[in-house]
């Protein structure tokens, strides 16, 4: 667990440093974020999927959506969707504001 928080961390820093795009920077910070929340889940993120749906909501804030992958392979495998908001400032440091898992109940066994 704590490898991939810091593997993706570790893509934060370089997204920044190499000159990604803002949606770039705003996504490596959702998928850190995700990472935490998410914590000894194996799951898969597709980064650059949530950076092409990006919306800029203000001159640097930016919504996202896309869809995490939970237990990928496995009998088990789910995907949930989920929205995350994050700003950027000029030094294209980007840090989440806002991060909502839209969780599908529909199939869920129903009581009785």
């Amino acid at each position: 667990m704590y490898a991939r928080i810091l593997l993706i961390s570790i893509l934060c820093i370089a997204a920044t440093a190499c000159g990604k795009s803002a949606n770039e920077a705003a996504a490596a910070a959702c998928g850190t974020e995700i990472a935490k929340q998410m914590g000894n889940k194996n799951y898969h993120v597709d980064l650059g999927d949530l950076a092409s749906h990006a919306k800029s909501e203000s001159a640097d804030t930016v919504l996202m959506h896309s869809t995490v992958v939970i237990d990928k392979g496995l009998s088990t495998e789910s995907r949930q969707t989920y929205e995350c908001r994050a700003r950027v400032d000029k030094n294209g440091k980007a840090s989440v504001l806002f991060l909502q898992f839209n969780w599908n109940t529909s199939d869920l066994k129903k009581p009785g």
